[in-house]
């Protein structure tokens, strides 16, 4: 059996009984080998040198799209999978100040583990892996191949379809399965003894392979014919329904990442919520973040003053009095009439507790935010979601919702 093992390094690190090994930028053709093995558990892999918080790019993303292409464009080689370990991602990459030498000193600000970033973990993967059909969800199990005792941080959930399927021990999780051509597997597989035993109860290579005629695959008899038309028209709908599947997958990721206003916090929360707002609103990306007001723009002369807050209690009267803090700063500063100003606090409360067990806002609190002197509109992000998501839908306008901001109180929708 020819195989080939495609890694960051380049290097048979693992000491795997492989015919050879290259990078992901520069692999051997891949039906030149009976099995080409893809190895993603490298850490170098799930990072980014962008300043910015991003997990959803890779340093790596440029090979991983050329070698995509080849992988869907095989006609007969077979591809393993080995997803990685619980590694951690690093971003927000930036300067840190003179080392003791006076060398410049970088470094990630950012460390999150995969597990708290599964959405970004699973569009991650859909850059190399060709129609992506599977969940990922994290577990820690132990599953026996051969003799050997084998971890793995992550499972496959709900995949009705696939063959030879390796489950873990006790616990049941599926860490392995193959769809056609393609194998994937979450155990960590590091040593070439668990290579070759995995490798022996996964694929069933023919130890001698006769020499067939070209010819022969021309000839036809019996219902031949019929067959192959049938297998021709069952494998393009089988392509479609991955297609199908994929674009869902991204659509619901993307989804996802909205939906997430409703649990984060901080830096996270302001992040997804600025962009939803520019988006409503078509403003441009000139904000400048002074750690005054979370954002602010200008139409109409009406100027748009925003706070956000991700708590895992209910909002307080201080919250309020910070955001009017903000505004008197702001109209002293550009020298605008505190009329001309809308202000709005977008909150995430009681994060911690899924929607419908969280605790509606304090009477009080929105009589404060009512009162002449503060004239805060409170949105929750349920609710912000719901505006959001009828915005999408064209059931509201930016006009319809700019309306809604020169309310006070508790913005309420139907």
């Amino acid at each position: 059996m020819k195989i080939q093992l495609i890694n960051y390094s380049g290097e048979n690190d693992k000491k795997f009984d492989v015919e050879t090994v290259n990078s992901f930028g520069s692999p051997m053709s891949l039906d030149s080998f009976d099995l080409n093995i893809l190895d993603l558990t490298a850490s170098e892999i799930w990072q980014n040198k962008l300043s910015n918080k991003n997990f959803q790019t890779l340093s790596i993303d440029k090979d991983f799209k050329t070698l995509l292409i080849s992988i869907e464009n095989s006609k007969k080689a077979k591809f393993l999978y080995l997803l990685p370990s619980n590694v951690t991602f690093k971003t927000s990459f930036d300067y840190l100040g003179f080392g003791d030498n006076g060398q410049d000193i970088y470094d990630f600000q950012t460390n999150t583990l995969l597990k708290d970033i599964l959405p970004d973990f699973m569009h991650n993967l859909e850059k190399i892996i060709a129609y992506l059909s599977f969940e990922i969800l994290y577990e820690r199990t132990i599953t026996l191949i051969g003799t050997s005792a084998v971890k793995a941080d992550f499972y496959f959930d709900d995949v009705s379809d696939g063959e030879r399927k390796i489950y873990s021990k006790d616990s049941n999780k599926l860490v392995s399965l193959t769809d056609e051509r393609y194998t994937y597997t979450t155990l960590l597989i590091d040593t070439n003894e668990i290579f070759q035993t995995y490798i022996n109860r996964v694929f069933d290579f023919p130890v001698e392979i006769v020499s067939v005629p070209d010819w022969f695959n021309d000839i036809t008899f019996f219902d031949d014919v019929e067959q192959k038309e049938l297998i021709e028209i069952e494998k393009q709908k089988i392509e479609e329904s991955k297609k199908q599947i994929k674009t869902s997958r991204e659509i619901i990721n993307q989804n996802k990442y909205f939906e997430s206003i409703l649990y984060k916090s901080g830096d996270d929360l302001e992040v997804i919520l600025i962009e939803m707002l520019r988006e409503i609103f078509k403003v441009d990306s000139n904000f400048e973040d002074t750690k005054d007001e979370d954002f602010s723009f200008e139409k109409g002369g009406i100027h748009y003053i925003f706070e956000f807050k991700g708590i895992s209690k209910d909002l307080k009267k201080q919250n309020i009095s910070q955001l009017m803090t903000h505004v008197y700063k702001y109209a002293d500063s550009y020298q605008v009439a505190e009329s001309q100003i809308r202000r709005v606090i977008i909150a995430t409360r009681y994060k911690d507790k899924s929607p419908e067990n969280r605790l509606p806002i304090s009477h009080n609190i929105i009589e404060f935010a009512k009162n002449s002197l503060n004239n805060v509109l409170i949105i929750d992000t349920v609710t912000f979601l719901r505006i959001f998501e009828k915005f999408r839908n064209d059931e509201l306008s930016t006009e319809d919702i700019f309306t809604m901001l020169d309310k006070s109180g508790l913005l309420v929708i139907e």
